[in-house]
């Protein structure tokens, strides 16, 4: 780009951030009358986190009626806001605008050739409202990839500027407020667009240890994560131009970090019929509690150095060898065919697995004490024995000895997914002052708003919702950015 060109850029809808947020934002404020669309984005690529996903919560979608699937958006609000306890860190509307266009979103990508399935339920208790929609395909990860690509591609040809490796800097406002433009920087040079409306979609804080620190005292380095690691740039970015913050935000989290070079065997940290020690050789909650990864996670943060083991026996292994796991993230994975192989190359390699037929040198390996390891295992086996957990209630079709050795234990810990807010907006995704007065023509989609989700993750009726709200409120914020060029 010029320095002619810098100078004179206008744009009606700038985006900052060209992830799963911004860019269903850019194409629907194009759908939606804007006639000229900028989006930045300070990566050499676009797609953020958004390619990392498989699937996208929705409700009412033509893919559940086509399956005669009921899932009401009104039954699911209010089974989601129960979940959230009506927590302080909910804002209703948000929560709702979302569910509600969710089912008109899958039609949108539809439309654009991306296919569906209704996520197989790999939780324990069927529930009522299957809302995952898995994208088609056969990777195990990253289905999403390709739908962000299509999005990109349709923003090209409906003329949508995006520019890589450039950094939104500053928004500027006029003398009543509203945004007039942009200032941002590329190759070094600063150059301003002028625009009355700018979306901040850059993701949340996950590279930026000072901001985990804060706003997470739980927070621990030894925590692993599979996204990419956006530093909270438009948190900054939104406050400096009169956005209010909340006190608090929200991390989303998982148990299921295996310290493997083998990622895979995350899902041996995820199954019920295992029992699970901390570093004391102590068993700590009903290992049936997987299928929700961030109670597990809540529970883990509370052991001494805030990692876990799995432990199997022989008998166990070679069943999830033949008939899967019982928790297997379907449709995603495969039978594990070769796991017994795949331990053992982790033990020769390094990894924080352990296989012996010997529980003392088990307990070492974990640092416990040997009687108090061989005493839980004793405690545990008597209540497989009985069909009866005195400790924490698993169901008795879980309760499997350890018997037959050798014995498989696997080191895992907490697995971070994403971090949400903590920018303030309305319903309508623009972002508000400390009076709750929205800024004009200043808005915020994606994860670095809250409002949506309280403490913990909604997997039980929401899941896929960090993906669905992004490209929902992408959508809703790209209305209603072209909405207010209009009445301008």
């Amino acid at each position: 780009m010029g320095e002619t060109q810098m100078k004179n850029i206008e744009a009606d809808v700038v985006v900052i951030g060209a992830g799963g947020a911004g860019i269903p934002a850019a194409l629907s404020a194009v759908e939606n009358g804007a006639e000229s669309v900028i989006v930045l984005e300070k990566r050499k690529t676009v797609g953020g986190n958004a390619v990392f996903a498989n699937g996208i919560f929705a409700c009412e979608s033509l893919i559940q009626r086509r399956a005669m699937i009921d899932a009401p958006k009104d039954e699911i609000y209010k089974k989601a806001m129960a979940w959230h306890r009506y927590s302080s860190r909910i804002n209703p509307r948000i929560l709702r605008a979302y569910i509600n266009k969710s089912g008109d979103t899958i039609s949108w990508l539809m439309k654009r050739g991306i296919e569906f399935e209704i996520g197989a339920q790999w939780r324990l208790n069927y529930h009522q409202n299957p809302c995952w929609h898995v994208i088609k395909g056969h990777t195990p990860l990253g289905r999403f990839a390709p739908v962000v690509k299509s999005l990109t591609d349709e923003c090209r040809e409906k003329g949508v500027q995006i520019l890589l490796e450039t950094t939104g800097e500053k928004v500027l406002r006029g003398s009543e407020g509203e945004v007039v433009g942009v200032i941002a920087v590329q190759d070094g040079q600063k150059f301003e667009i002028k625009t009355k409306s700018v979306i901040i979609t850059t993701g949340g804080f996950m590279g930026n240890k000072e901001l985990l620190n804060k706003f997470f005292p739980f927070y621990d380095e030894s925590f692993g994560g599979l996204v990419v690691p956006h530093e909270g740039d438009g948190i900054q970015l939104a406050a400096e131009a009169g956005g209010a913050l909340d006190d608090v935000a929200t991390l989303v989290r998982e148990h299921g970090l295996t310290f493997t070079k083998d990622h895979s065997l995350g899902q041996a940290a995820r199954q019920p019929n295992a029992i699970w020690v901390n570093k004391k050789g102590q068993r700590f909650l009903d290992e049936a509690s997987a299928e929700q990864s961030q109670i597990c996670s809540n529970a883990i943060i509370r052991q001494p150095g805030k990692v876990a083991y799995a432990v199997y026996d022989e008998q166990m292994i070679e069943e999830v060898m033949e008939k899967g796991w019982f928790l297997p993230h379907a449709p995603i994975r495969p039978i594990p065919s070769d796991l017994k192989e795949i331990l053992q190359n982790e033990v020769a390699n390094g990894g924080e697995v352990k296989i012996s037929d010997n529980w003392d040198e088990i307990a070492r390996w974990i640092g416990a004490e040997p009687n108090v390891l061989k005493a839980t295992i004793t405690e545990y086996n008597s209540f497989c024995d009985h069909g009866y957990d005195e400790d924490f209630v698993k169901e008795r079709r879980f309760l499997a000895p350890l018997c037959k050795a050798p014995y498989y234990v696997i080191k895992f810990g907490v697995l971070l997914i994403e971090t949400i807010g903590p920018v303030r907006i309305n319903h309508n995704m623009e972002i508000i002052d400390k009076n709750d007065d929205p800024i004009p023509g200043l808005y915020a989609a994606g994860v670095l708003s809250g409002g949506w989700l309280s403490d913990d993750y909604c997997g039980e009726y929401l899941f896929g919702s960090a993906l669905s709200y992004s490209v929902n409120s992408g959508r809703i914020a790209g209305e209603n950015a072209s909405l207010y060029i209009k009445e301008k």
